[in-house]
């Protein structure tokens, strides 16, 4: 059952005429005739009613046309994906720091083993809110995010990945003692921390509005936007700050940093990938977050992500 056919008798019922079918397909009426008899041959059964004025679907007919939409909008969609391949590769990815440093290498290694040649690859890291806003507005096709319970998606395309955990950490002899600690033992130090919007500050922000307190509970409170300069302080003995698991598992793994947990407090911050409607980098989106989720072992049905 060749597609065309199935697009000819499609035009012969929606014109209600061979002839005119004939035209719009640049056919002649014979060819548009026969090919409609092809179908019914191969189906057994009578699609279209000659009879009368113009053609008209038979019940046969009716479901034939109903799933040849089916069949042609699929064929579309394919022929799309692989013209792709031979456009301009462009693919624009946001994600937090926290991400960016302890996952992104490894999504970016199973990602480049599909798509090696991509043109254009665009990375920016940014706090949650923003990256969310660019996926909205179409600056990125796909954000990866920690944030809080309240974060509004609207009605993008997103999937849940696993939960982040936030510590608190010092170097060693320069802080708190490892394991668990009171907010007082905490007080005397330095507080290095991101500006507003990091999924960590606010989280610890959360977390002492919670037990009445704020951020100048801390001797003093320093705020970087270099997220690799925070760590850098941290190893220096500058102070201590609560910041994500993934970001400082090797410090920790190697001694260089202590991890400390205030009881009560909410360590877990939610992950999720956010992806914007446009299709102009649809395989390449789709690779990417497939990427995503093979690095998490995430292999949910990944439809609400387009």
């Amino acid at each position: 059952m060749e597609t065309q056919y199935l697009k000819t008798l499609l035009i012969a019922a929606e014109e209600g005429s061979f002839s005119r079918a004939a035209a719009k397909l640049h056919l002649t009426q014979s060819a548009v005739s026969q090919r409609t008899k092809s179908l019914e041959t191969c189906c057994g059964m009578q699609l279209l009613d000659r009879s009368g004025a113009t053609l008209q679907p038979t019940v046969a007919g009716r479901i034939v046309l109903e799933r040849a939409r089916c069949i042609l909008e699929m064929e579309e969609r394919m022929l799309q994906d692989l013209r792709s391949l031979t456009d301009r590769q462009h693919l624009s990815i946001c994600c937090t720091p926290a991400f960016g440093m302890a996952h992104l290498p490894h999504v970016l290694k199973h990602f480049m083993q599909q798509f090696g040649e991509v043109e254009d690859l665009k990375f920016l890291f940014d706090v949650p809110r923003r990256a969310l806003d660019g996926v909205r507005n179409g600056e990125f096709d796909v954000a990866v995010i920690e944030h809080l319970a309240d974060m509004d998606f609207g009605a993008m395309r997103y999937m849940e990945l696993p939960q982040e955990e936030m510590l608190f950490v010092s170097a060693p002899g320069k802080g708190p003692a490892a394991g668990e600690v009171e907010l007082v033992d905490l007080e005397p130090h330095l507080l290095i921390t991101r500006c507003d919007g990091c999924s960590c500050r606010d989280l610890l922000a959360h977390n002492l509005e919670s037990v009445k307190c704020e951020m100048d509970m801390f001797r003093r409170v320093m705020v970087l936007d270099d997220f690799g300069l925070i760590i850098k302080e941290v190893l220096a003995g500058e102070g201590v700050t609560f910041i994500a698991r993934s970001a400082v598992a090797q410090y920790l793994s190697d001694g260089l940093l202590l991890e400390h947990h205030v009881p009560g407090f909410n360590r877990f911050c939610r992950r999720s990938m956010v992806a914007c409607e446009c299709e102009s980098s649809g395989l390449l989106k789709r690779a990417f977050m497939e990427s995503v989720q093979s690095h998490f072992g995430c292999f949910a049905d990944s439809d609400n992500l387009g």
